[in-house]
C-alpha cells in the first residue's frame, strides 16, 4: 500500500473503466508494471495503448511473455505505442477537455476495429511540465476517472516515485482506484486479434471462468466483419459450455456470416459431434 491508501488491483478481474496508478522506484520496475498490465489486457482480447518513448516500448516488448506474442500484437494493432506528446499534446492545453476528447476518440477507434475494450498504460512524468502545475495534474486525474468510467477505458498512470514527495504521491493515489501490480497470475487463456484472416487466435484453457470473455470477443469482432476465423491450434481445454457458446455466436450471425474453426483439436471435434453442437454457420476446417 501507499500510505495506507491503496491496495493492489486484481488485473484478472479488472472492471472496465478502472483508473489505476503506480509509483515505480526505477525504470526496470516501471517496465515490469507496464508489461504486466499489457500482458493481462492483451490476454483478455482488449486493445492496449502504451504511452511511452520508443526505448521504453522496446523494453516492454522484450519483457512480455511469449504467449501474448507482442510483435504480432503490434502488427495487428491490438498493441499500440505512442509518444506522450502524441497522446496528450505538445503545447499546454487551454482546456483539459481537449485531452479528454483524445481519449474519447481512441475508445471509439478501438470499438470500430473490433476490440471489446481499450486499456491504456501511460508514462506520466511529462504531465506536470505540460499542464504547468501539480494542481492541474490532480484536476486531470480527477477528470480522467469520470471519463474512463463513462467510456469503459481502463488505465494505469505510471509516475516516477523519485520525482514525487510523499504528499504529492498520496494526493495522486487518492485520485485512483488501486495500484497496478508488478506481477499477476498467468491467465488460463490468451486471445490475440488476427486480421488475416479476420478473427481470433486462442491459446490455453477455456471453461466457465472465461468462456463468457471469449463470446464477448467474438461478438466484438463480428460487429465489424461477420465472417470470423477462430484459430484453436493452441487450445488445450474447452468445456461443453464453451463450445455451446461458439454455436450460439455462429447461429446469431447475419445470413452471410459464419464462424470458421481452424486447427481444431480432436477433443473439440469429438465434443461437437457427441453433443450435437453443429450448425450450418459453424464451420470446422478439415
Amino acid at each position: 500500500m501507499i500510505d495506507g491508501l491503496l491496495a493492489s488491483a486484481d488485473l484478472g478481474w479488472l472492471e472496465p473503466g478502472t483508473h489505476l496508478c503506480a509509483f515505480p522506484r526505477d525504470e526496470r520496475q516501471a517496465t515490469r508494471i507496464a508489461a504486466t498490465f499489457v500482458d493481462q489486457g492483451l490476454s483478455a482480447g482488449d486493445q492496449l495503448l502504451y504511452v511511452a518513448s520508443e526505448e521504453q516500448a522496446d523494453a516492454l516488448i522484450a519483457m512480455l511473455p511469449a504467449h501474448v506474442r507482442g510483435h504480432e500484437a503490434l502488427a495487428t494493432g491490438q498493441l499500440l505505442v505512442t509518444s506522450f506528446a502524441e497522446a496528450y499534446g505538445a503545447e499546454r492545453p487551454t482546456d483539459l477537455d481537449v485531452i479528454g476528447e483524445g481519449f474519447r476518440a481512441a475508445a471509439e477507434r478501438s470499438r470500430a476495429l473490433g476490440f471489446p475494450g481499450l486499456r491504456v498504460a501511460a508514462r506520466m512524468d511529462e504531465l506536470a511540465p505540460l499542464l504547468g502545475s501539480a494542481e492541474q495534474v490532480l484536476r486531470w486525474e480527477r477528470l480522467s476517472t469520470a471519463l474512463q468510467r463513462e467510456l469503459g477505458v481502463s488505465s494505469v498512470c505510471l509516475y516516477d516515485r523519485g520525482r514525487l514527495d510523499d504528499e504529492q504521491a498520496a494526493l495522486l493515489a487518492e485520485e485512483h482506484a488501486a495500484l497496478a501490480p508488478e506481477m499477476a497470475e498467468t491467465p488460463l487463456a490468451s486471445f490475440l486479434a488476427v486480421d488475416e484472416p479476420w478473427g481470433l487466435r486462442v491459446n490455453g484453457e477455456i471453461d466457465i471462468s472465461n468462456g463468457e470473455l471469449l463470446q464477448r470477443l467474438l461478438l466484438s469482432r463480428a460487429s465489424v466483419a461477420p465472417r470470423l476465423h477462430l484459430d484453436l491450434e493452441g487450445l488445450t481445454f474447452a468445456d461443453v459450455g464453451t463450445l455451446s457458446r461458439l454455436r450460439s455466436v455462429a447461429a446469431g450471425l447475419p445470413e452471410t456470416g459464419w464462424l470458421a474453426l481452424e486447427g481444431v483439436p480432436a477433443f473439440v471435434q469429438r465434443t461437437l459431434d457427441i453433443c450435437g453442437l453443429g450448425h450450418e454457420k459453424l464451420r470446422v476446417a478439415p
